[in-house]
């Protein structure tokens, strides 16, 4: 389902082709309509008499050899004025033919429609295109991924209840439909985050306890099968994880399936937290010590499980959260454990704060959403693509739609395709980065968390 104000691509597409076209045809035959009569020149000899004939007495004014008119050569009046006038219509011709299409595609923003003026009405960041984005992927190769059949989401089953209730619902990609279920693990936990695990369709969620003392997360895995049935659902044979998975979106995992990322709060009043890395195969865990203002969110992973992506506050304990100083922040996963502020790197800050963010397969690039008014209902923010290690801005992605609480961003397994969800509305785009294909689906039940 699109938005009510937003313009198919198709349409607009084609009033700016045959735009384009029309003027081309215009001037085409503008040149060709240049004849040798088309264009009158006046003659040297027009203003010589002219002139004379002003001064001489009437009875002079006869034709002399010396009062003679002049003709022009047939050379200069036949062929070099129309040359002339011609060659100058093509000039303008050729120059609105490169001027228009570049000004048409620096306008270009939402689904291919000219974009929305930014504040101030700066003009947005040019729009970046697939072979500026080489570099996200390994090999230096943009990946042509098939977008993923169904995705998965957290979905709160009982609002009214004073025991949280959670479910996972597997969603069609194509229609938004909810074609399977999982309902909530026991033990009184309930499930809070979930992450694509890998390329071969499997998931791992986190849960938390719905009450108690508990201060631990939990997480199991389970795999979709061709028709987006869940199987094979169990705990993940990982160590015992200290402190709660917070946030809907403070779990990511690598894009080869053996790296998974956490971001957990210690339930203490201090309000401390943990960011933590455990490799699959050797169940080792390593954690960074994280203090307040600093909740990271939004992470992400690159596909190795090297490089570690957040968004949040720093990590200096001198002041209140504020969302206008969240900034995308880097840590080395072989980083030494201890304090995140000792180990992380910021990437991106932006007047209005990050939304959200993720890592590109390699790690080399960035995608974020920056909030440039985050007290407006609804806004239409830019998706843009960052060099990693400079923060420099590639170009602008695409423009999406967020509601106040903030959006989250959610890669697939080949890193091309990312779900943007504002979790409090039925409506889930998705994006393709390298194209910058953009769909909207509506779900009959609004997720917390989505993955695919």
């Amino acid at each position: 389902m699109s938005m009510p104000d937003e313009v198919p691509v198709s349409i607009t597409d084609q009033r700016l082709r045959e735009t384009e076209q029309l003027l081309r045809e215009a001037f085409a035959a503008a040149a060709q309509s240049v004849t040798p009569t088309a264009i009158h020149v006046p003659r040297p000899a027009d203003r010589l008499e002219r002139s004379w004939s002003r001064w001489l007495p009437p009875a002079w004014n006869r034709p002399r050899c010396w009062d003679r008119r002049l003709r022009l050569p047939r050379l200069y009046e036949q062929v070099l004025i129309p040359f002339a006038a011609a060659a100058a219509v093509t000039v303008i011709a050729i120059a609105m033919t490169v001027v228009v299409p570049k000004a048409i595609s620096a306008a270009r923003g939402s689904h291919g429609g000219i974009a929305h003026m930014g504040p101030a009405g700066v003009r947005p960041a040019a729009v970046v295109h697939a072979n500026d984005l080489a570099a996200a992927y390994p090999g230096g190769h943009v990946p042509y991924a098939p977008l993923p059949r169904f995705f998965v989401g957290i979905r709160q089953a009982s609002a009214a209840s004073a025991t949280l209730t959670t479910g996972l619902a597997v969603y069609s990609v194509a229609t938004g439909r909810v074609v399977a279920s999982v309902a909530q693990p026991g033990g009184g936990r309930y499930y809070q985050a979930v992450a694509a695990l890998g390329s071969d369709q499997s998931f791992v969620v986190a849960a938390i306890p719905a009450r108690g003392p508990d201060c631990h997360t939990w997480f199991y895995r389970f795999r979709l099968g061709p028709q987006g049935r869940p199987t094979g659902w169990a705990p993940l044979p990982v160590p015992e994880v200290t402190g709660e998975v917070r946030y809907n979106n403070g779990l990511a995992a690598s894009g080869d399936g053996n790296v998974l990322a956490y971001s957990a709060s210690t339930c203490t009043q201090n309000s401390s937290g943990q960011v933590g890395v455990i490799h699959l195969d050797t169940r080792k865990v390593r954690t960074w010590s994280t203090v307040w203002p600093a909740v990271p969110r939004n992470l992400s992973l690159s596909a190795n499980g090297s490089l570690l992506s957040f968004v949040g506050n720093a990590s200096n304990g001198t002041k209140a959260a504020s969302q206008v100083e969240d900034a995308v922040w880097t840590l080395r996963t072989n980083a030494a454990p201890g304090p995140v502020a000792s180990h992380y790197r910021k990437v991106l800050h932006a007047p209005g704060g990050v939304q959200s963010a993720t890592l590109s397969p390699t790690g080399a690039i960035t995608f974020a959403m920056t909030a440039s008014n985050p007290r407006r209902p609804t806004a239409r923010e830019n998706v843009n693509a960052y060099d990693t290690a400079t923060g420099k801005p590639l170009g602008l992605v695409q423009a999406v739609r967020y509601l106040t609480d903030g959006p989250g961003f959610t890669p697939d397994a080949s890193g091309q395709h990312v779900l943007v969800y504002p979790r409090n509305t039925p409506l889930i785009q998705e994006l393709n980065l390298t194209t910058r294909r953009l769909m909207t689906v509506s779900v009959p039940a609004v997720p917390i968390a989505v993955a695919w």
